[in-house]
């Protein structure tokens, strides 16, 4: 309990910081702030400010090439990163070191008003942690309180809105990989007032596709555990001859399974063990589903998934059954809500139908 309100306390007064602009001279009274006890001094410094603390100093993001196209009124830096809590090493580590400090923060701010996964690129064209890359942030209009995965451990992230917003909303351009993970916003939150969201990317090559629906399986189970969420979307794929039946629902909270229907089909499909997936009739679902299905994937927890070899599973269903491409493919109604969130699924290259 220690941990969390001192993360609490720093997460407190750096929405409450005046960052003058994000200028130099006022993110530096900022850190000193943040190392100084509160009023009381009963818990001794927040900060020690020293490079061997627990998952290192805070530090300033300046303006550098990178960023320099996505601000507007002269800020010099974009971001302070604080590192929360040093995390034990592996995606488990990672996984349950975030979720402690989300489920504190969200007990002191509420429900956070975007959550997601940043997958690659993340802001600024970072490469995300190979772990995962969940995010939850408190918007503001001037500035945001974020917190992310960070090399160490979850970290604070205070920064300018307008900048990580804008490089977001330019990565709507349309090109292959441009825009990963997923992204939720808050339906009921005022402070998402202005909040822009960038389109998605498709594609029609079934490598590409494949490639995108590996990188966004493989670390989901981390990610969704981290969030303290459960996503639950299911497949509508234009099979020749059919009506474009539900083939695939994925249940992600701590540990990810896939079914597949076959229901709708006929008799005369490939034998689906052909491609890797498993019959209830040998082994039943860990997870619930709510599509009634004769086979799935098997179950995978944090760490244990093999994205191209699932990826791999459902392309080549796909490609047997006639599908003729990725683009025709869709999710099915309701598969955009998590919680109180709005989700678009970049990664999938998915969305519901009109």
């Amino acid at each position: 309990m220690q941990d969390e309100a001192r993360v609490v306390e720093l997460a407190r007064r750096l929405r409450a910081a005046d960052t003058g602009g994000w200028r130099e001279s006022a993110l530096h009274g900022v850190i000193e702030s943040l190392g100084r006890p509160s009023g009381d001094g009963d818990g001794g410094p927040l900060l020690s400010g020293a490079a061997d603390s627990p998952g290192g100093a805070p530090r300033l993001r300046p303006v550098g090439r990178f960023e320099q196209d996505f601000v507007r009124d002269g800020e010099e830096y974009v971001g302070l990163s604080v590192p929360a809590v040093l995390a034990e090493d592996g995606a488990v580590g990672e996984a349950r070191a975030f979720r402690t400090v989300a489920e504190a923060l969200i007990g002191e701010f509420g429900t956070a008003s975007v959550m997601g996964v940043y997958g690659n690129p993340g802001p600024f064209y970072d490469i995300a942690p190979r772990w995962g890359s969940p995010f939850l942030r408190w918007r503001g209009p001037d500035d945001t309180l974020e917190l992310h995965a960070g090399e160490h451990g979850p970290e604070l992230l205070l920064q300018p809105t307008y900048p990580v917003e804008e490089w977001f909303l330019r990565q709507g351009h349309g090109e292959p990989y441009a825009i990963g993970g997923f992204f939720g916003a808050r339906v009921d939150d005022v402070a998402n007032e202005g909040l822009s969201l960038p389109g998605g990317w498709r594609t029609g090559d079934w490598d590409v596709f494949s490639r995108t629906l590996a990188d966004f399986l493989r670390p989901l189970p981390a990610e969704t555990y981290a969030l303290g969420i459960e996503l639950n979307p299911a497949f509508h794929a234009l099979v020749p001859g059919t009506a474009g039946p539900l083939l695939f629902e994925l249940v992600c909270g701590e540990r990810l399974e896939i079914v597949y229907d076959t229901g709708g089909l006929g008799e005369y499909i490939t034998d689906p063990r052909t491609f890797g997936w498993t019959p209830q009739s040998e082994r039943r679902t860990v997870l619930t589903h709510w599509l009634e299905s004769p086979y799935h994937s098997g179950d995978f927890g944090i760490g244990e998934v093999d994205g191209h070899a699932l990826a791999t599973m459902i392309v080549a269903t796909l490609r047997d059954l006639g599908v003729e491409s990725p683009r025709s493919l869709s999710l099915a109604d309701h598969s955009q809500r998590v919680g109180r969130h709005h989700v678009e699924y970049y990664g999938l290259t998915l969305r519901e139908n009109p």
